[in-house]
């Protein structure tokens, strides 16, 4: 069953149950109000009618001895009194002989047995031929020997029809209301449980793989806190869920360029491996195959190093200690010297004395592939330098050169595994693409991160904001 049906029959059950036990006792309570008023009156009446029969038979001194010798004159006085023809009564013994009479009905034994000669009393009594209520009171008269007993009746008929009328308009005021009740409930309920169905509608797309839908988030009640708390969610599982599409695309990238820069000197060493196995090559060519074999050889490797590297830095657990920036600085100018000045170019190292809590070969590490980089991507002649400085939060390091450059749209790719803005140039230099992404894990590490500077023909400047690593 749908939530807006079971809102709608719950509210029209309470309904119901309120409107419907509160009518049926207010009805109750006022006919037996009404009733008793009744009751009281036909008691009035009664006594009236013993009080006025008591004094016409004290003034004609009357008696049950002489009652039957003035049966005549008393039954004429009683006719000609407009009180008494205005009211049906019966006037019997206490043997339930009846005296004088203008009901058309016998009298009631058992009325006249629940009385005594001080008491009165009544009951209602219905005829289901007729259909008539009638209250039948009756109590005891004296007279100067004995007691005579009065029954009067009064038609109460009136009470009931209208009690029953009552419930007649009450049951179709309920069928009215509850129709009524029902369909706005219903609308109502419909309305309620919109952002709800637009959850569910939502929910449903996004099990489907569409993450782009969001729930409509309209006032601040609890319906509409859960549609937002929901979006939340949406937006954390839609980010999450691109960032494992990008893992995977990274993944998917990095095997097949791995796979690339595997399969082009395993080429080359097979092909001259090949030649040298089943050719008879002179002296000359069989040098140039072994030296091809050779470069190849060293060029696997140096990928084999860099990528081994790259997943020992990022699986590896770091050897944390306090490091001297400015030392660490010295010692990569001094490791790195021979190379650069190799190549015909320059260095400058300006360093300021400061500490960093980090991994000092992973740092070593993250100097000489920088270094490295600015070194492949200059000309001789010239200028390489290297500054470090103290930070508020950690040590900053700039590495800078005078080379050929970085065009602007390769500048956010060349942190990722294997790509090469030159890649004819980084080959035959020994490069695999893995050095800035392994300088990429390593400032990660530390709190860190790269950034980077570049104009074509003109040189790059690379700073490494680094924080350090926090001791557990």
């Amino acid at each position: 069953m749908k939530f807006a049906w079971k809102v709608t029959l719950a509210a029209l059950v309470i309904l119901l149950l309120s409107t419907g036990v509160g009518s049926y006792l207010l009805i109750t309570l006022s006919f037996r109000s009404t009733l008793e008023r009744e009751v009281d009156v036909a008691q009035e009446e009664m006594q009236m009618l013993r009080i006025t029969y008591e004094a016409v038979c004290s003034a004609r001194g009357i008696t049950l001895e002489n009652l039957e010798g003035h049966s005549g004159s008393f039954s004429r006085t009683l006719s000609e009194n407009a009180y008494f023809t205005d009211h049906q009564f019966r006037v019997s013994t206490q043997d339930g002989v009846e005296v004088y009479s203008t009901l058309s009905s016998a009298g009631d034994p058992e009325l006249l047995e629940s009385i005594d000669e001080h008491a009165s009393g009544y009951i209602i009594r219905h005829n289901g031929k007729t259909g008539r209520y009638l209250v039948h009171s009756a109590g005891p008269m004296t007279l100067p020997d004995g007691v005579l007993y009065l029954e009067t009746v009064r038609d109460i008929t009136s009470l009931f029809s209208d009690r029953e009328i009552h419930y007649q308009v009450y049951r179709w005021i309920v069928l009215l209301v509850v129709g009524v009740s029902s369909a706005v409930m219903f609308a109502f309920s419909y309305w309620l449980t919109t952002p709800i169905r637009s959850l569910g509608r939502v929910a449903t797309q996004l099990s489907q793989g569409d993450y782009t839908p969001r729930a409509r988030v309209t006032g601040r009640d609890e319906i509409s806190e859960l549609a937002a708390s929901f979006n939340h969610m949406a937006d954390a599982i839609e980010k999450n869920v691109q960032e494992l599409e990008d893992a995977a695309r990274r993944q998917e990238d990095f095997t097949a360029s791995f796979v690339h820069e595997l399969k082009t000197p395993l080429t080359s060493i097979i092909g001259y491996a090949d030649m040298l196995r089943s050719r008879d090559l002179g002296e000359d060519k069989q040098f140039k195959a072994a030296s091809y074999i050779f470069s190849e050889g060293k060029r696997l490797e140096n990928l084999s190093l860099a990528l081994m590297s790259l997943l020992v830095v990022g699986h590896a657990t770091a050897d944390v200690r306090s490091v001297n920036m400015q030392r660490l600085c010295l010692e990569a100018e001094r490791i790195s010297l021979p190379a650069i000045r190799g190549k015909g170019l320059s260095l400058v190292v300006q360093a300021e004395e400061g500490s960093l809590q980090g991994d000092p070969a992973l740092l070593q590490m993250l100097l000489q592939n920088l270094l490295d980089n600015a070194r492949k991507a200059s000309e001789p002649g010239g200028l390489l330098v290297l500054e470090g400085r103290r930070t508020g939060s950690g040590y900053c390091l700039t590495v800078s050169d005078q080379g050929r450059g970085i065009p602007e749209a390769e500048l956010s790719k060349i942190t990722e595994a294997f790509y090469m803005v030159d890649k004819s140039r980084s080959r035959a230099e020994g490069g695999a693409g893995l050095g800035l992404a392994l300088c990429k894990e390593i400032a990660a590490l530390h709190q860190g991160s790269l950034h980077f500077e570049s104009q074509l023909d003109l040189g790059t400047k690379v700073t490494v904001e680094l924080g350090g690593i926090a001791l557990a």
